[in-house]
């Protein structure tokens, strides 16, 4: 027995908004399986902020936004990523309220910055001031999830 080299050359793989769907989707579902044994979490704020994220990422790249725009120039940044998709027409396919965008701008105050990731201790000796009403992100995020799907489905079907 000798040794085989195997060579690979090197491909791209676009990521498609079917796949950021799916991983909102499933982020979103875990958010609604979680139950809090005792006092505060930041486990469901992070699961409902992710799949938001993920749910507006996927309306992006399906609006041609490339992905490298995504991770550079908005980053994990709820509120940017939110204004993107708007001004592509999000408002269009999904029913925004005043009180969605509030919420999400309450909740981008610690996600953006790792809040609900990275245990601060500043944050919990205050009581974790001004968190998002939980519900309101969970209906955003589910809303998000259900009506972007056939975008996203659609926007598969063609090369980024």
């Amino acid at each position: 027995m000798g040794n085989y080299v195997i060579k690979v050359q090197s491909m791209v793989l676009h990521i498609s908004p079917l796949g950021f769907h799916q991983y909102a989707s499933e982020f979103l579902r875990a958010a609604e399986g979680f139950k809090i044994n005792d006092g505060f979490s930041p486990v469901p704020y992070y699961l409902i902020c992710r799949s938001m994220e993920l749910a507006l990422k996927a309306f992006l790249l399906a609006k041609g936004v490339p992905k490298k725009t995504l991770k550079g120039t908005l980053g994990h940044n709820l509120e940017k990523v939110l204004k993107k998709a708007v001004s592509l027409g999000l408002d269009k396919v999904v029913s925004i309220t005043p009180q969605h965008k509030e919420e999400l701008r309450k909740a981008n105050n610690y996600y953006a910055s790792k809040g609900f990731e990275y245990f601060e201790v500043t944050r919990a000796a205050t009581g974790y001031p001004n968190l998002p009403d939980l519900r309101v992100l969970s209906d955003f995020a589910s809303l998000l999830v259900t009506k972007l799907k056939p975008l996203c489905i659609q926007a598969t079907d063609r090369p980024l």
